[in-house]
């Protein structure tokens, strides 16, 4: 099919100093499988102070893609190119100009995505976020996103990269708390579990929110670790990287706190309900749990609970006067 002269403008920032391209995107075939570097191409045809550099990029890419390199190897090859700004500038412009947002379809998606998230400017990493991740949340295009925790578990570490994983992570961790809660979501388990395994963060977040659902069912770390999906082993550790102590510890604070709660606020409970709300088997073993851990019976935790409530009543009927 005939392409279309591609045309392109330059003005500069008076307040920059920086060069601003306006481009008019080429109409290529989409069954061209290389449009991004098609695209780049003509750029480059028509731009000659940027040619040579833009020309070495895309050869760059067509090697990558000819030998199948990893992402990590990928990113290790595109980050030289980074460095000149004008000429990642002019690529994210080109791309912007294009009717059709990149996508996995484009056999030369990968290098391109790559070199402009090694760019720290700012114009890199909001075309990266607003441009492309925000319109692949609201797409649904889960391929892509994929794509994208490969690179940015290759990235970790670069801060200026941070509004892109958070939208990434979002993405995955909201169709995590929508099964957890039993609601549908077009994410099938097996791509949420990949992202999971590849972003740090996300692995946290998920942990973090099943240990906050499951932490009512149960005071025992090792049911814990069942409900979360986990060996024991698996679960102890990540627990102690997480959260700095043992699960067994974490629970039985939550424990104290729940009955401290209850002996406070619910001053209608009885002994023997407290006690059952809290799992207790026997009002012995509650009596031996409150003596050990809290320093008090159930009866003196009870009288102070109920005096805490009494003073927290005549404080808000003073404040009302």
């Amino acid at each position: 099919m005939p392409m279309m002269q591609n045309l392109v403008g330059m003005v500069f920032s008076a307040k920059f100093g920086t060069a601003l391209y306006f481009i008019t995107p080429i109409f290529s075939c989409k069954n061209d499988k290389m449009r991004l570097t098609t695209q780049l191409r003509h750029t480059a045809d028509t731009y000659p102070a940027l040619s040579e550099n833009l020309r070495c990029i895309t050869d760059k890419a067509e090697v990558i893609i000819k030998k199948r390199y990893s992402v990590s190897r990928t990113v290790r090859e595109m980050d030289g190119f980074a460095r000149d700004k004008d000429v990642v500038r002019l690529i994210v412009d080109t791309f912007r100009a294009m009717p059709e947002l990149p996508s996995l379809a484009m056999r030369d998606y990968k290098p391109y995505m790559a070199l402009i998230a090694c760019s720290p400017e700012d114009f890199a990493f909001c075309y990266l976020s607003n441009d492309l991740v925000a319109v692949y949340e609201t797409e649904y295009r889960t391929t892509e996103l994929l794509f994208f925790c490969d690179l940015l578990r290759c990235m970790r570490g670069r801060s200026y990269l941070n509004c892109v994983t958070n939208r990434v992570c979002d993405y995955f961790f909201r169709a995590r708390r929508d099964t957890l809660r039993h609601i549908d979501t077009p994410l099938r388990e097996i791509d949420m579990q990949y992202a999971e395994s590849r972003l740090k963060e996300l692995e946290e977040a998920v942990f973090r929110w099943k240990v906050r659902i499951y932490k009512w069912r149960t005071f025992t770390a090792d049911e814990l670790a069942e409900m979360c999906g986990m060996s024991y082993s698996h679960f102890r550790n990540r627990f102690k990287e997480y959260y700095g102590c043992t699960a067994a510890d974490w629970l039985r604070q939550e424990r104290i706190s729940r009955i401290k709660e209850d002996m406070s606020y619910r001053p209608e409970l009885g002994i023997k309900e407290v006690a059952e709300r809290n799992r207790f088997l026997s009002a012995s073993n509650f009596s031996d749990f409150c003596n050990q851990q809290m320093l008090k019976n159930p009866g003196e935790l009870k009288q102070a609970g109920y005096e805490e409530w009494c003073e927290r009543r005549m404080k808000f009927w003073n404040d009302q006067l």
